[in-house]
Parts: C-alpha cells; sequence; structure tokens
C-alpha cells in the first residue's frame, strides 16, 4: 500500500512539474502583416529627421525679420536652388530663413560664397538648442 502512495504521490509531481513548464514556456506570437509598412514609413521618418539637422551642422542665414519678409527670400531662395535645404525658423519675435546643411563651416561658407551676390547680408550660422 505504501509503495502505491508513493507511486501517485509521484505521478502527481510528475504532472504538475509538465503542466507547469507548459504553460510557463507559452509564447503567443502574434505575426502583423503591417510591418513591412511600418518598417517602411520609420525609415521616411528618420530620413526627414536627418535630412535638415540644424543642431549639430552649418548653414547659412539669409534673413532675420518680419515673417511676411522672410517667407517672400524663402520662396525666392527655394525657387532659384531647389537642390539646397531651407527653412523658416521663429525666433521670438522675428523670422530667420536658414539654408544649407553642412557636417563642417567650409562647405557653409563655400555656399555663402556663391549666393552672397544676391544675399549680401547673409552669414553662416551654426544653430545651438
Amino acid at each position: 500500500m505504501k509503495n502505491l502512495r508513493t507511486y501517485k504521490v509521484f505521478i502527481i509531481f510528475i504532472l504538475t512539474f509538465l503542466f507547469h513548464q507548459k504553460s510557463v514556456a507559452q509564447i503567443n506570437v502574434i505575426e502583423n502583416s503591417e510591418q513591412k509598412t511600418i518598417d517602411l514609413l520609420l525609415e521616411r521618418k528618420m530620413s526627414q529627421n536627418n535630412q535638415f539637422s540644424l543642431y549639430t551642422n552649418y548653414s547659412v542665414q539669409l534673413k532675420n525679420g518680419l515673417k511676411e519678409e522672410a517667407e517672400a527670400v524663402y520662396k525666392e531662395f527655394t525657387t532659384e536652388y531647389p537642390q539646397i535645404d531651407a527653412t523658416i525658423i521663429f525666433a521670438n519675435p522675428k523670422f530667420k530663413v536658414v539654408v544649407g546643411n553642412f557636417k563642417n563651416k567650409i562647405e557653409a561658407e563655400n555656399l555663402l560664397k556663391k549666393i552672397n551676390y544676391k544675399y549680401p547680408d547673409a552669414f553662416v550660422v551654426k544653430l545651438k538648442h
């Protein structure tokens, strides 16, 4: 009788152990069919963020003035130089037109020389937070 009791306890222990392992080891894998689209959108977003990084690179400031003046200069510049990045930044109470995105100051100065005839007040800047 004692053997039978030991046998039952052993079987219960083994079954409990097996069911416990199975319940802990369950992992639900959900496959998202839209994952490729999400990855593509994230890649595009990162690309846009890295295209114009004012805070680490050199640029050329063309204008510092009223909103209408800044927008006119921005439109004129982007029409003439569509391949060069440009943006308008609000710096209370004025608006700045900043163009170019260069890793070093020499490249920014080359752009400045190229456009200095049309924008004589332009200068190289490195904006900070």
